[in-house]
């Protein structure tokens, strides 16, 4: 039986349910082996008392490529964010909204000093060439890196954005999205999600990110997937599972993150990965409430920089199946670099929203504080270069995942479909 494995994808990430899928789609026999007890990887969901918690704060863009190329968006039932954003500091509320989808709440950010007329002018530009860059093709995050990159904080002051609007907006949006105030992202990475932005919403699927990821695997034979399945190591063509069977396939894909992926290789054969990217870390706090404090889908961003909140929304006010009945799910993500502990967490969180939002924000219930510890690989223009230059390694060996394309959704969906494609293309030709 094992001679007629064609594949073996190590790892049911995003990245590795879309390889698969890609490799069945192509008439190819694939099995595929994870670790946990179920597909998904870091796009997870789960339930507490009737909620569902994300693992970590995360949503989907609907304008993404490989997205709109893989997934049934309607079937997920996709709830929408609005355009923009509410930036907190200081104890206020301000709106920053899409000047082109809602131009006179747009106009309200100008008159209220929010927004400069200069910056907003200078966001109007940049909007401009990244969505001429995009439609031109000439916007791939995923693409081999050859030189150094910009950062995005270096990309924002070449553009002559002024020091307050970076801290008012770029940093407390961007930061939140890459899990790093110090916007040492990339500059492609900034651009092709500004982008995504600009062309379309923030989504979240109806009951959750897990959403997702089960929809991948249900484009799967059902023998196809081996949950509960850890693996010690691979090489080409064979994997060695962690009770000691051996697998043997034609090929094998290794989809887990950077950092397993650097353990299950042989030694030295990706010499970049011998010290593999560093990953960022995400903390969630998940409260119940009786109503929501927004009572719109909307983003509020934090710019205060000693407190504890990132971002905060209401995933119940976007999309069904989140809460139950009568009630609201509310999340704040912490900052990266605030020092509190996650027994601390859930009462700072409370202190800093009561400011926003009244007294209220004291009859929320602290549901789940969750922390991942790989969340995202690093993105910075040195990081980058480090990447492999594509999926194969060797004659039957290869390789995806967000650490080897881009950190997103796009970037591990791109980089399963294209280790699929160099697959197939490697057993035709054996």
């Amino acid at each position: 039986m094992a001679d007629a494995i064609d594949c073996i994808v190590v790892g049911g990430g995003l990245a590795g349910l879309a390889c698969a899928r890609e490799l069945v789609r192509r008439g190819r026999n694939v099995r595929l082996v994870e670790a946990a007890a179920a597909v998904g990887g870091r796009v997870a969901t789960d339930t507490v008392d009737g909620f569902r918690i994300d693992r970590g704060f995360q949503v989907f863009l609907d304008a993404y490529p490989e997205g709109r190329r893989q997934l049934d968006l309607g079937a997920l039932k996709l709830g929408r964010f609005r355009p923009g954003a509410l930036v907190a500091g200081g104890g206020r509320l301000r709106r920053v909204a899409d000047p082109w989808r809602r131009p006179l709440t747009a106009v309200g950010s100008l008159l209220s000093g929010t927004v400069g007329l200069a910056d907003a002018l200078r966001v109007a530009r940049l909007r401009g060439e990244v969505l001429a860059r995009f439609a031109a093709g000439k916007l791939d995050p995923d693409a081999p890196v050859t030189a150094a990159e910009r950062t995005t904080r270096e990309a924002l002051e070449a553009r002559g954005f002024s020091e307050r609007f970076v801290a008012r907006f770029f940093e407390p949006f961007f930061g939140g999205v890459f899990l790093e105030r110090g916007l040492e992202t990339a500059e492609p990475i900034f651009a092709f999600t500004f982008a995504m932005f600009a062309l379309g919403s923030a989504c979240l699927p109806a009951g959750g990110m897990a959403a997702i990821p089960r929809q991948l695997a249900a484009g799967l034979p059902a023998d196809a997937v081996e949950v509960g399945t850890p693996v010690d190591a691979v090489e080409a063509g064979r994997v060695r599972l962690a009770d000691g069977h051996i697998l043997a396939a034609r090929a094998v894909v290794v989809a887990t993150d950077g950092r397993s992926a650097a353990r299950l290789l042989p030694v030295g054969l990706i010499p970049a990965m011998a010290k593999p990217r560093a990953d960022k870390e995400a903390r969630l706090v998940a409260f119940a409430a009786e109503n929501s404090p927004l009572g719109e889908p909307t983003l509020v961003v934090s710019a205060d920089r000693a407190e504890p909140i990132d971002n905060l929304t209401v995933p119940s006010d976007v999309a069904a199946g989140y809460a139950p009945a009568g009630a609201a799910l509310v999340y704040a993500s912490v900052r990266p670099d605030w020092s509190g502990d996650d027994a601390s967490a859930a009462a700072a969180v409370v202190r800093q929203a009561r400011g926003w939002f009244g007294r209220r924000v004291e009859q929320w219930r602290a549901l789940a504080t969750l922390r991942v510890g790989h969340a995202l690989p690093d993105e910075s223009p040195a990081a980058r270069l480090t990447r492999p230059t594509g999926p194969r390694l060797a004659a039957g060996l290869f390789i995806c995942g967000d650490h080897v394309t881009s950190a997103s959704i796009n970037g591990a969906l791109a980089g399963g479909r294209t280790a699929a494609e160099a697959v197939d293309a490697d057993l035709g030709r054996r």
